[in-house]
């Protein structure tokens, strides 16, 4: 079985953003890494991805500022976005999903299985070639 989906990880930390979307790859989705929120408004203004993995703490843009962004123009507005992001502190998830995050993931607490379940929660399973 074949996993489709086109995956956009947003992550200022290279080393995270790029293992984040390393290890998407290998789960048979495509993904995509870009390192600010300046960086996922332009490539979400050309593409359309199955699912955005949102960090919340970057230089430029904030990952809540690109989530209203994306929950207001119409093309990406139903787009799935997890915020993924090392603040844990509950009403912050609270409030996150309260602007449109579909979910909210802590940095420390998710392992590749973990990874694994959540995405297929996202994105759907086909079988290709037969």
């Amino acid at each position: 079985m074949k996993i489709n989906g086109h995956v956009l990880v947003v992550d200022d930390d290279m080393g995270c953003g790029r293992l984040l979307a390393l290890l998407i790859r290998h789960l048979g989705y495509n993904a995509e890494h870009v390192d600010s929120g300046g960086k996922a408004l332009e490539y979400l203004s050309n593409c359309k991805p199955d699912l955005v993995i949102l960090d919340v703490m970057m230089p430029d843009i904030d990952g809540l500022e690109v989530l209203r962004r994306m929950r207001e123009n119409p093309t990406t507005a139903a787009v799935p976005v997890v915020m993924f992001s090392a603040m844990a502190d509950p009403q912050f998830c609270q409030s996150a999903r309260e602007r449109g995050a579909n979910d909210y993931w802590i940095k420390a607490s998710l392992d590749f299985r973990g990874l694994e379940q959540r995405l297929a929660s996202y994105l759907p399973a086909s079988h290709l070639g037969l």
